[in-house]
């Protein structure tokens, strides 16, 4: 499991490393003023044929992403770290998201489509923040969605009855348009070494993103 979860995590930094390398120049330019901890994508990514279902069996496409922005997060409800504390971060950073200029979403996608039923999502997110949108999907459909956030999931040793998921810990934000925009990378929490994003950064971040950014 561990030589697993580290491939995991190789693979989501490689994702990043094209966004990255050509986000340069525009982390250079000091107007900017965004920290280390996102990546821009200077070409904002369009997504397209997304075929999810939010909690309640209403399906979640590309069109949900429309007129606003979103943090999109991928995990599932038996996670026992990674997911219960960033989804707590989203919640504490909630009522500043809401302050700023456009309607901003938090939207949860479990890649444990298995285990994790519609009244089950509901419930976890409900928990944290009633506001927060769960969707999944077959992975049939559900891995091209989340290749096409930016992101990466694993499910192994599946006839284990607790099974573990591995999954990216980044946060990927899309535009009003639809498009794959930014990405917000975790760095490692000091005393539980978990890759965690920070909130604090996070807000400031898209703060500044949206004003920023052309419509």
């Amino acid at each position: 499991m561990a030589n697993t979860s580290k491939l995991i995590w190789i693979v989501a930094v490689t994702l990043l490393i094209a966004g990255t390398l050509s986000g340069i120049a525009w982390y250079n330019n000091r107007e900017n003023s965004l920290t280390e901890a996102v990546v821009v994508y200077p070409e904002p990514r369009p997504l397209k044929d997304i075929a999810l279902l939010d909690a309640d069996g209403r399906p979640f496409t590309e069109q949900q992403f429309a007129g606003r922005w979103s943090l999109v997060f991928v995990g599932y409800t038996f996670c026992p770290d990674i997911c219960p504390t960033t989804l707590a971060d989203l919640a504490r950073i909630y009522p500043e998201l809401q302050q700023l200029n456009e309607p901003v979403q938090v939207v949860f996608v479990s890649v444990d489509p298995v285990r994790d039923t519609p009244e089950r999502l509901k419930a976890y997110t409900a928990y944290f923040n009633p506001d927060f949108v769960a969707v999944t999907a077959d992975h049939e459909w559900l891995m091209p969605a989340v290749q096409q956030l930016g992101l990466i999931y694993g499910v192994y040793e599946r006839e284990e009855r607790d099974y573990l998921v591995d999954h990216s810990a980044s946060i990927s934000l899309v535009n009003p348009r639809g498009q794959l925009h930014a990405s917000f990378r975790p760095s490692f929490d000091e005393q539980t070494q978990m890759p965690l994003v920070d909130g604090t950064e996070l807000v400031r971040d898209l703060s500044r993103i949206v004003r920023q950014w052309g419509g």
